[in-house]
């Protein structure tokens, strides 16, 4: 096969020791002797990552881009990015292997050593191709030929090989990937994990691990340093970043000030929360609350793949915070339809490729499993259909969709009529005893849900208390 006239967009990671668990995007698989990159990178956002074992063990990755990054400057509204990325030629990044570390490092501007090293590798690029050491780029693996596989046939023939890729599967993953991260930008990676590391051609890379963490995530246990500490860093030699997520509060919901029957719709309903979180973080201008919203979707975005491909705890409970906001919302379903209709498009696209990564996304959060958004689910159906006069006929489209998809899937019925709470059950002796759902008591605010009389007494008033720490009976 011959070479190409010139290079697709390539990653080049030399010296990468052999049996390294690799992860590209959805994709991932373990290093052979003769892997030394991957070639044929789509435009777009990528992420690459590795793990000395497949399983127990410190996940190393970073957020790239293919393509002219400064274009977000004006999509995404004043997103800084370097002015040195405007006129870069091939898209070939190196990224080294540090062996006391055991990530991947980008090649920098600031050491001569490196620049020299960039410049061989790069030049050398068309020999590595020719001996099979780049893998091609895949968005999802068929079940009769994995990247393993490949990279090993590459290697006992010792040259590049003709894949056999269903080119209709291809396709679907990549637009899959595409609108698992068209809400992702330079704004949003920086505000999360903080300012990027620049390789030798002013490419930015924000770098993440599976120990990275918030602060209101992390256990602060007395005597051992914090996972973000100074003093962890000095002895696992590298400090983790710290994430800074939207502040999502679903114990306070209300604005400040709110008495009565306010604070109480409030609680119920978190249409004034989550409006308040867009207008936070939107921009001025003409794009208006636009802004808002996208960061929202954007972090649902990070949050989840940062859970699939590094199974990041802290990230798992920022992605569940974000969706029980959104669920619990009632009149935002019909002020902020097209934002309401999105999120429900985006986790039906997620939860179609929550299996893609070995764990999943259930089994990751062991103790609950799906039952926290089978509820939410539940409860958001009950809002769509009973609760809201004629909402958007998009959100009840897309719901509806996701509806489906999960009955099919994971034989979730959402519909809480559908199901007997109340009847007799015969036991194996033959005794037969009344047996009743108690479940969904918090929806219908009966049993230990039900309203709670407190009396203020005389002098008192509702500004003398801390609802929040009235505990019903």
């Amino acid at each position: 096969m011959p070479l190409p006239l010139s290079p697709s967009p390539t990653i080049l990671v030399p010296h990468l020791p052999p049996k390294t668990l690799v992860g590209i995007d959805l994709v991932t698989f373990t290093s052979t002797v003769n892997f030394h990159g991957i070639r044929d990178l789509p435009n777009g956002w990528h992420f690459l990552y590795t793990g000395t074992t497949e399983s127990l063990s410190l996940r190393c990755g970073g957020w790239f881009y293919v393509g002219d990054i400064s274009a977000f400057e004006e999509s995404h509204n004043g997103a800084i990015v370097p002015a040195s990325t405007r006129s870069l030629g091939s898209d070939i990044f190196v990224w080294k292997w540090n062996s006391e570390t055991e990530t991947l490092e980008p090649l920098r501007a600031n050491s001569d050593a490196d620049r020299q090293e960039a410049m061989r590798h790069k030049a050398n690029l068309g020999a590595v191709w020719q001996r099979g050491g780049l893998f091609r780029y895949r968005s999802r693996v068929s079940s009769s030929r994995t990247p393993q596989s490949q990279s090993q046939s590459q290697t006992e023939q010792k040259g590049p090989v003709q894949e056999d890729i269903d080119e209709v599967d291809e396709e679907e993953g990549r637009k899959d990937w595409a609108d698992l991260t068209n809400s992702i930008s330079p704004r949003l990676l920086s505000r999360i994990i903080g300012h990027p590391e620049m390789d030798v051609d002013g490419r930015p890379r924000w770098m993440v691990t599976s120990g990275s963490t918030a602060e209101r995530d992390s256990d602060q246990i007395p005597g051992l340093p914090g996972p973000n500490s100074e003093d962890l860093a000095q002895v696992t030699g590298e400090q983790e970043s710290e994430f800074s997520f939207l502040p999502v509060d679903l114990k306070r919901t209300w604005r400040e000030g709110a008495i009565g029957r306010e604070r109480t719709e409030a609680a119920q309903d978190r249409s004034w929360a989550l409006g308040d979180l867009i207008q936070r973080h939107s921009n001025s201008g003409d794009h208006g609350e636009k802004t808002g919203e996208a960061q929202i979707l954007g972090e649902l975005q990070f949050t989840f793949l940062m859970v699939l491909t590094l199974m990041n705890y802290s990230c798992l409970q920022q992605w569940k915070r974000l969706l029980e906001l959104v669920l619990t919302c009632q009149n935002a379903i019909k002020d902020r339809e097209p934002f309401m209709a999105s999120v429900l498009r985006l986790l039906l696209l997620q939860l179609k490729r929550c299996d893609d990564v070995e764990g999943g996304l259930f089994d990751i959060d062991g103790h609950e499993g799906g039952e926290f958004l089978r509820k939410l689910l539940m409860k958001f159906r009950r809002t769509l259909y009973e609760v809201i006069d004629n909402p958007g006929p998009t959100v009840k489209a897309e719901f509806d969709k996701l509806a489906t998809w999960v009955k099919d899937e994971y034989d979730w019925e959402l519909d809480r009529e559908a199901f007997v709470r109340r009847g007799m059950v015969q036991l194996e002796d033959g005794e037969q005893v009344e047996l009743e759902m108690n479940d969904d008591d918090e929806d219908d605010e009966t049993g230990e849900y039900a309203p709670l009389v407190v009396d203020l007494g005389e002098g008192n008033t509702m500004e003398d208390l801390d609802m929040d720490n009235v505990a019903s009976a």
